[in-house]
């Protein structure tokens, strides 16, 4: 049998070769993990198109009858990674830069992220800064809730004395003058001198169950570090190409999570770059009170200090949040609160930016 390598494959098996050590050689290698991979990647024909990633497929296996053992177990995963590369490089070659990162992700998954680390800016140029730190095994748990975030949830949590001279506020968002229905979105409030203790960063939980994220919208204080374990049988890619927090998790499996450390205010969208209808938000906030609404905008603050706040309003429809000032009495208030419909609509674009559904 004749094997057959493009430039890259070649270098990519013989980096595989040189950076290998006798003791590593003589070694029996773990199984490799399975890959992410679906018809139309094995048999891309450079139509330009991302394809959805179906389940991971089984670990690669040598012919019948062919040689076994430690050797030739190393030989075939450079084989399949060999491949993996050829089919990134035409991927590359034909435009589709996503269909090529994960082509050269699974190649990655073969032989290991070290290995093919001189060649990976090829395939990454024009991403979000990937996050290379190991994953993490994760254990399953029950789901998180569809939304959460709220600072009084917090403080009574950490057994935070309630202020003095306490006051309350209910309300609802309304977008672009209607009824915020079917849609999760957030509030804030700041005292209007600027002046406030900034609150204490936390370790929180977002996972990846049933092909969505969950909490679908979440708020957290600045600072804080998000979990993600992934609890599907098939593997996801977490990222984000926001302003406030771009970042690329990368490919991992079942139980398995890495973690991002969100270091400045703003909202933060995320999505899975093998599954195009998943999405979720996460706003990073400053303010010491803050509050997820519910489906239909209603929020409520249950104790506040009275006097002036800097109120910000968003919703997951909204592509930014807006301000209004508040003046809050002592005991129950009201507010109505107006926010736009303007954020796009659809898949949100791969972390290339490249347009899906």
């Amino acid at each position: 049998m004749k094997l057959r390598m493009s430039p890259v494959g070649m270098a990519a098996a013989c980096v595989v070769l040189a950076c290998s050590s006798p003791a590593q050689n003589s070694a029996r290698p773990a199984a490799p993990p399975a890959a992410p991979r679906t018809a139309e990647a094995d048999e891309y024909a450079g139509s330009g198109s991302t394809p959805a990633a179906g389940p991971a497929a089984p670990a690669p296996t040598a012919p019948a009858g062919a040689p076994k053992g430690p050797v030739a177990e190393r030989a075939q995963l450079l084989r399949e990674a060999a491949d993996q590369l050829d089919k990134a490089q035409a991927a590359l070659d034909n435009g589709n830069r996503n269909l090529a990162e994960q082509l050269f992700s699974t190649a990655e998954l073969l032989v290991g992220a070290d290995v093919l680390a001189p060649i990976a800016p090829k395939f990454r140029e024009g991403a979000p800064p990937r996050v290379t730190t190991p994953t993490q095994r994760f254990e399953s748990a029950p789901p998180q809730p569809r939304v959460a975030g709220s600072s009084e949830a917090e403080d009574e949590k950490d057994h935070v004395p309630p202020p003095r001279g306490e006051a309350s506020l209910t309300g609802a968002l309304q977008i672009d003058g209607r009824p915020a229905s079917g849609a999760f979105g957030l509030i804030t409030l700041e005292p209007a001198d600027g002046r406030w203790k900034p609150r204490t960063a936390k370790h929180v939980v977002l996972e990846q169950r049933n092909r969505e994220f969950l909490p679908h919208v979440m708020a957290i204080s600045v600072g804080s570090t998000v979990a993600f374990p992934n609890f599907d049988p098939v593997f996801h890619n977490v990222f984000s190409t926001s302003p406030a927090a771009p970042f690329d998790l990368g490919l991992y499996k079942s139980n398995e999570a890495r973690e991002f450390t969100f270091p400045k205010e703003g909202i933060v969208r995320l999505g899975c770059n093998l599954h195009a209808n998943m999405s979720a938000f996460i706003a990073v906030v400053a303010a010491p009170a803050y509050v997820v609404t519910d489906g239909d905008g209603h929020f409520a603050f249950k104790r506040l200090p009275p006097g002036r706040y800097k109120l910000k309003a968003w919703s997951e429809r909204s592509a930014a949040p807006t301000t209004q000032d508040i003046a809050i009495k002592p005991g129950p208030n009201t507010v109505s609160i107006g926010v736009t419909g303007d954020a796009p609509r659809g898949p949100q674009p791969d972390k290339f930016g490249g347009k899906r559904g």
